[in-house]
């Protein structure tokens, strides 16, 4: 273990890990895929709230997703950021009134339909999402790292396959 890191090396610690539940019997939960994956969701995020939590206070990972779609996509509609994302509009809506209330995103109200509104990321939105990507970058490689040195591609093929139509594997996208 690295000495000069102890507090990274805290910082995913598996949830609901303790010296006073190590002897705990859990039955068929570990062999569980639902259950496995909720658990390394619990400790993506507890990384990921550490990773960006400095300069970034609120910023979880559902904000950050917005963030960037909206940055790859300006001009979306809510309606396409929710459905892009899996997030429910009642969910969003909520997460969007937060990201603009930092001044990172601003609603733009449709010429042709006073209903519809399009997303665009401020300047400092802009500029906030570079600084969040900086800091996400080194919390993907601590996971990683944990993964050694195929295990997050084959991660993601796998989590692709789970979550694609039919186990499409992703024809585009960019790190």
């Amino acid at each position: 273990m690295d000495e000069a890191r102890p507090s990274r090396r805290k910082s995913i610690t598996p949830p609901g890990v303790t010296e006073s539940t190590a002897q705990i019997d859990m039955g068929v939960l570990p062999h569980l895929m639902g259950y496995m994956l909720r658990q390394a969701q619990l400790l993506v995020y507890q990384d990921f709230h550490h990773a960006v939590a400095a300069g970034s206070p609120g910023i979880r990972p559902p904000q950050f997703s917005i963030l960037e779609v909206v940055n790859r996509n300006p001009g979306l509609r809510p309606s396409d950021v929710a459905t892009a994302l899996g997030i429910s509009r009642a969910n969003l809506v909520p997460l969007l009134t937060d990201l603009a209330t930092l001044g990172w995103l601003r609603r733009v109200d449709d010429e042709t339909d006073g209903r519809a509104q399009s997303l665009h990321l401020t300047p400092l939105g802009a500029t906030q999402l570079e600084d969040l990507r900086a800091k996400i970058l080194p919390h993907e490689d601590r996971l990683a790292t944990r993964l050694g040195p195929v295990g997050r591609d084959m991660l993601l093929l796998l989590l692709h396959a789970l979550t694609t139509p039919d186990g499409e594997t992703p024809s585009s996208g960019q790190k």
